[in-house]
């Protein structure tokens, strides 16, 4: 039942693909940030550490490129929680032809989840092809680190789903719990 509900939401989102811009793009300006901060986290050690505090200023950076992320993340659940105002009925719909919970709440989560994914590749193939360029062209003096681009990539990644899936399993869950009659009637 939980993949007919996957099937579902995936149907959904490409349908809503329009509303799910914002979000994506706002999540990509998170990832490219964290994934060039990690790139670039060895010449930013260096640099810090002649002004005398190499891991403090190193972990203020990490901690703002990761703030910028969630912030995108954030995005997704607004508008997550706007999809599922906009959806009631078709949910009151779902819920009165015996549709169980689970599928339901599956099926709007796709939609943050593709939106977090998205906007994180987005950013880091952006990220990835900038740094790789600032180092070709010798703009950075310390260079660009491959390995750190990687983990840059699969922290953004990583932290964009789980935090898409944090925000807006809540607003989904409750949602999806309302009676059919009131979500029928109240639209």
């Amino acid at each position: 039942m939980i993949r007919k509900g996957l099937s579902y939401g995936w149907l959904s989102a490409q349908r809503r693909a329009r509303e799910m811009m914002l979000p994506a793009v706002t999540t990509a300006t998170g990832a490219f940030l964290v994934v060039i901060v990690f790139g670039m986290a060895d010449g930013i050690r260096s640099q810090s550490a002649a002004l005398g505090h190499a891991d403090e200023i190193g972990r203020a950076v990490v901690l703002i490129a990761v703030t910028v992320l969630l912030v995108g993340v954030a995005e997704v659940a607004v508008a997550t929680t706007r999809t599922v105002a906009h959806r009631t009925r078709e949910l009151g719909v779902l819920a009165a032809n015996g549709v169980p919970r689970a599928p339901v709440v599956t099926a709007l989560l796709v939609e943050p989840v593709i939106a977090a994914a998205v906007g994180t590749f987005a950013g880091a193939i952006l990220a990835v092809l900038t740094g790789v360029g600032l180092g070709i062209a010798g703009v950075v003096a310390t260079g660009v680190s491959y390995g750190g681009l990687a983990v840059g990539t699969a922290i953004a990644l990583a932290v964009s789903i789980v935090a898409a899936l944090g925000t807006s399993a809540v607003p989904t869950w409750k949602a999806a719990s309302r009676p059919p009659i009131r979500s029928l009637a109240g639209g």
